[in-house]
């Protein structure tokens, strides 16, 4: 229980610590326990074995050995009514065993674990050794009432902050587009449910105006517009040129002009923010994103479908979320120079894996409709292109593999890139869980009101805790 947990929170701190201390605790049969010939485990410490097992780097057998066994424990014990802990007494150990299944680290976005933590908490837990006992630095009722104030209170300005963004969607022209979707709820939720602390209120602000431009932009370059005017928005944005709206049907003016006058607003605030001029910073970063974005839509227009790699290297920069971190990094609190910059960059590792798996998840999800409306290109079907042998579903289980070796590597990576401030680290990681979050069970980006994502949107955000 203590291993699993200290291993944990070490790995979580930046602590390159072995896996190996959890050697001592499995038997010849692959079991885990806490003592060796115990007949008996307790559910806490394979909830925190549990919970180890998924801070783990690529080629970690005993993780992966840690994370089967605790899971078939576990699921096995909420079948079982009489099941009880041999360790403790708690209120709602039930309730934390179905959270930690259902949204394991890569899907356990911080906003919610804590709602989850003060849901289950038993501020009069009672643990058993050779005595029962409490701990009350562990377990205090006052802890319990200071948890729920504080969450109320960040939820309440969470509110006014969300409330001025919808008034800036009112005020751009956006709802007067047809081809897009509205988000700004959830896309705000996606900032809000990592980056909650009051002083990156403005982080928030800057996350939430990127990713609705991103979608609405996807949406654009993804079958509305045609490659001549998609082209002009481009060189528009290269040319950083709002004269060039007159040549445009009316969709692209609103949709130039907002992005135009967006980002110079970002950037005044970004000079505050760092010091120095960032609007050519950022601008190339939009630049890059929408290059990705024509190259898809070329794809598109010529029924292409490429090979693998070639498209996951497109596919990682399309996805959007390179170009939210990069733009939002700079109001993080810290002050970022060009090289701690580029350990973020596009041709960092740790940003790659962001968007590759943010891409994985999501062509799982939708790769079936989009197919259906003509799209060709989706790492299912350019793996299955590369391989013509094998069929829709063992395509689709290769990319799954492939996405978990890769969400160890992006691991690694936020563990040992120590190199870069804290609060970005948390950035680049934290997209890439509400990716996996988001696209859990179908498209919840799209479907947003007929998935569970509403029900976390509505717990994170409008619901208090009572």
């Amino acid at each position: 229980d203590d291993t699993a947990m200290g291993l944990r929170i070490l790995r979580l701190h930046g602590y390159n610590v072995s896996s190996d201390v959890l050697k001592t605790f499995r038997d010849e049969n692959g079991e885990f326990f806490c003592f060796l010939g115990q007949t008996q485990r307790g559910v806490t410490d394979m909830l925190n074995v549990n919970r180890c097992s998924h801070v783990a780097f690529p080629g970690e057998t005993i993780m992966e050995e840690a994370k089967t066994c605790t899971e078939r424990y576990l699921r096995n014990a909420l079948e079982d009514v009489g099941a009880f802990d041999k360790w403790a007494l708690k209120k709602n150990i039930r309730g934390e065993v179905e959270y930690a299944l259902k949204y394991p680290w890569h899907r356990s976005m911080p906003r919610l674990e804590a709602r989850s933590y003060i849901e289950h908490y038993g501020p009069n837990d009672v643990w058993l050794g050779k005595t029962m006992y409490m701990m009350p630095y562990i377990s205090n009722e006052k802890y319990l009432e200071l948890a729920k104030l504080d969450f109320n209170h960040v939820q309440s300005l969470h509110q006014k902050e969300l409330r001025n963004l919808r008034r800036w969607w009112n005020s751009s022209g956006f709802s007067d587009l047809k081809f897009t979707r509205e988000r700004v709820t959830e896309m705000y939720f996606s900032a809000a449910s990592f980056m909650f602390e009051p002083h990156f209120a403005t982080c928030r602000d800057v996350y939430t105006k990127i990713s609705i431009l991103a979608v609405i932009l996807d949406d654009l370059y993804d079958g509305h517009g045609t490659l001549d005017n998609l082209e002009l928005f481009s060189q528009a944005v290269k040319r950083w040129d709002l004269s060039l709206v007159d040549r445009m049907p009316q969709d692209m003016k609103i949709c130039f002009t907002v992005l135009y006058n967006t980002v110079n607003e970002i950037a005044v605030e970004g000079r505050k923010r760092q010091g120095r001029d960032v609007l050519g910073y950022i601008r190339n970063v939009w630049e890059i994103q929408l290059a990705a974005y024509t190259k898809e839509a070329e794809w598109s227009a010529a029924r292409y479908v490429p090979s693998f790699d070639e498209y996951i290297e497109n596919a990682s920069v399309s996805i959007s979320l390179g170009t939210l971190v990069l733009i939002s990094a700079l109001f993080t609190g810290e002050i970022l120079t060009d090289d701690v910059l580029s350990k973020i960059g596009r041709g960092s590792r740790f940003l790659q894996l962001m968007g590759f798996t943010g891409r994985l998840v999501n062509d799982t999800k939708t790769y079936e409709a989009e197919r259906g409306q003509g799209e060709v290109a989706s790492a299912v079907q350019c793996y299955m292109k590369d391989h013509p042998e094998i069929s829709e579903e063992e395509a689709l289980k290769h990319v799954y593999t492939v996405m978990e070796n890769a969400l160890d590597e992006l691991n690694r990576e936020f563990v040992n890139r120590r190199d870069v401030p804290d609060s970005c680290r948390r950035l680049v990681f934290d997209s890439a869980r509400i990716s996996q979050l988001f696209y859990m069970e179908g498209d919840g980006l799209t479907f947003s009101d007929e998935m569970e994502i509403k029900e976390h949107v509505k717990n994170c955000l409008f619901q208090p805790v009572a």
